[in-house]
C-alpha cells in the first residue's frame, strides 16, 4: 500500500483552507494536497507568510500572513471564495505553552474559536446561496488530552476507558476546543472531526519549544555535526532511557492521516468512534534508547559522541503525563495507517537523511 492510497475527498471539496501552514507539519501537508490533488484550491495562512512553492496563479493557491488573534483578520480568509474544507494545525507547543499561559491561551484557545466561528458564519451564508453540503473541518489536536492514573509511560490508553485529564494548559486548550468542535458538528453547522497526533519525528528544521522536540533532535542535530542534549537522562546508562515509553509516528505516515481525515463521512466517523468524532492516530511506542541505537546505525561513533546527557525537570514532569501506548485498532479499521511496530522509528530516521541529501 502506498502512502497516499485510498486518499481522495468528497467531489464538493474544491477550495481548502490550511492554517498553521508555515510549520513543520503544515508545510508537508501542502506539498502533499499540491502534489496529489491538483484539482484543489488551497488557501493556506500563518502569522507569517507561508511558501508558496513557485505557484503564482491564486487560482491554484493563495498563501497569506494573518494574525488568527484577530477576528476580522480570521473572517478575510474566508474573502477568496466558497471554502468547503479546513484544515486547523496552528498553534504554540506545549513547552512554550506552559512557560507563557497567556499566550498560550491566545493561540491554542481563542484563536481557534474565532476559526471555528468564521467557518460556521461561512458556512451559513454559503447555505443561504443555495450550497447545500457542510464544510469538512479537520481539527488538529493532541493525545496531551490526557493524564492521569490510566496515562502514563507505561500505560496504554484504551480511548474509550480512559478519562481526559490534561495536565499541561498545551493539553487543556486542546481539550476545549476538541469539545467546541464536537458542538459544531452536534449542531449540524459543521462536518467537523478531530485527530489527536502522536509526536511526530524526525521534524527537519529548528528545534521547537515542545517539550518533545529532543525526540528528533537527539537524530537531527548529531546527523547534521551538531551537538543535542537528551533531557531526560543524566548519562547513557540511565535506566530512564529504556523505561520511559514515547509514542511516535513516521512524519510521511501522520501527514497522510491527518489528509484522510477530510475524506472520511461523517456517519463513518461517528459509527466507529462515537458522536464525539475524536481519533487518535495511530503510532507505536519506542523509548529513548531506541532514538540512540537509530542514531548509532546511522550516525555511528561520531554522531553518537555528540549526545550530552542533562535532566530537566520541567521537561520530565511533562514527559510523565504521556502515555507510552494507545489502542489505536477502531481508527485504523478506519483506514488510517500505521508505521511498521518493528522498523517504524529507522524508517522515520531514514527518511530524515533522505531529506539531508536533497537540500
Amino acid at each position: 500500500m502506498s502512502s497516499n492510497s485510498a486518499l481522495t475527498f468528497p467531489t464538493h471539496i474544491k477550495t481548502v483552507l490550511i492554517t498553521g501552514a508555515s510549520g513543520f507539519v503544515g508545510r508537508k501537508l501542502v506539498q502533499l494536497l499540491l502534489a496529489d490533488h491538483p484539482h484543489l484550491r488551497l488557501i493556506t495562512t500563518d502569522i507569517h507568510r507561508p511558501p508558496t512553492y513557485g505557484i503564482e496563479d491564486e487560482e491554484k493557491l493563495v498563501a497569506v500572513a494573518v494574525d488568527l488573534a484577530d477576528k476580522e483578520q480570521v473572517g478575510s480568509l474566508f474573502g477568496y471564495g466558497p471554502v468547503q474544507g479546513v484544515f486547523a494545525l496552528h498553534g504554540i507547543m506545549s513547552g512554550q505553552s506552559e512557560k507563557d499561559f497567556t499566550l498560550g491561551y491566545a493561540i491554542n484557545l481563542y484563536s481557534h474559536l474565532n476559526l471555528i466561528a468564521a467557518t460556521t458564519e461561512h458556512a451559513q451564508k454559503q447555505s443561504r446561496g443555495g450550497e447545500s453540503v457542510k464544510p469538512v473541518y479537520v481539527n488538529v489536536s493532541s493525545l496531551a488530552v490526557y493524564g492521569g492514573e490510566k496515562a502514563t509511560p507505561s500505560s496504554t490508553v484504551v480511548p474509550e476507558d480512559t478519562p481526559l485529564i490534561p495536565e499541561t494548559s498545551y493539553g487543556v486548550c486542546k481539550n476545549v476546543i476538541e469539545m467546541i468542535v464536537y458542538d459544531h458538528a452536534r449542531k449540524g453547522f459543521l462536518a467537523a472531526r478531530t485527530v489527536r497526533l502522536p509526536t511526530v519525528c524526525v521534524r527537519t528544521g529548528a528545534p521547537s519549544s515542545a517539550a518533545s522536540s529532543f525526540i528528533s533532535s537527539l537524530i537531527r542535530e548529531p546527523l547534521q555535526g551538531q551537538p543535542a542534549v537528551c533531557p531526560i537522562a543524566s548519562s547513557p546508562e540511565d535506566p530512564i532511557l529504556e523505561e520511559m515509553g514515547i509514542y511516535v509516528t513516521r512524519t510521511k505516515t501522520v501527514v497522510r492521516n491527518i489528509a484522510y481525515a477530510m475524506g472520511l463521512s461523517d456517519e463513518e466517523v461517528v459509527g466507529r468512534v462515537g458522536k464525539l468524532r475524536t481519533m487518535n492516530l495511530p503510532g507505536i511506542k519506542i523509548n529513548t534508547r531506541v532514538i540512540l541505537d537509530a542514531l548509532q546505525k546511522f550516525g555511528g561513533d561520531k554522531a553518537t559522541s555528540l549526545v550530552s546527557y542533562s535532566k530537566d525537570p520541567a521537561v520530565i514532569a511533562i514527559c510523565e503525563t504521556w502515555a507510552g501506548d494507545y489502542d489505536s485498532s477502531a481508527v485504523e479499521a478506519l483506514g488510517f495507517q500505521v508505521d511498521s511496530r518493528e522498523t517504524g522509528y529507522e524508517d522515520a530516521v531514514r527518511d530524515f537523511v533522505e531529506e539531508l541529501k536533497k537540500d
